[in-house]
């Protein structure tokens, strides 16, 4: 078995969310397995959270909150985590940050202008002279 990954609380908010989740079950004596059933969510998917790699989506936060008899603790907390994310972010920016930790690759689209790394002092030059000259 692969040694446990404990997330540092105080690194982000899914950081805190994840390791609060993990002290809960733990306390409570369920397994991930144990907590995942009738959840329609996989056991990944809550490992995943609870190494603060993941958002809880609301639906699994309600269910956590029956199970662990929370008191509406991790869906209250999934609410504020949402709003932490989308801070900063225009509205239809929102799940950006959740979708670019699981790319593979970055691409740039610009129909006006080089990418940086292939611009030379020429095509500066000309850029700025076309711009204002």
């Amino acid at each position: 078995m692969p040694p446990r990954k404990d997330p540092d609380p105080s690194a982000s908010v899914q950081s805190f969310y994840g390791a609060e989740l993990r002290y809960r079950r733990e306390k409570a004596g369920l397994t991930l397995e144990q907590l995942a059933e009738g959840a329609f969510r996989g056991i990944s998917l809550l490992s995943q959270i609870e190494r603060g790699e993941r958002g809880m989506p609301m639906d699994l936060a309600i269910h956590v909150d029956q199970k662990l008899n929370t008191d509406g603790f991790f869906q209250r907390r999934c609410e504020d985590a949402a709003k932490a994310r989308r801070s900063g972010h225009p509205s239809y920016f929102a799940d950006i940050p959740d979708l670019e930790k699981q790319a593979t690759t970055i691409e740039e689209w610009s129909p006006c202008v080089i990418p940086g790394l292939l611009q030379t002092e020429p095509y500066i030059r000309q850029l700025i002279q076309i711009a204002k000259p």
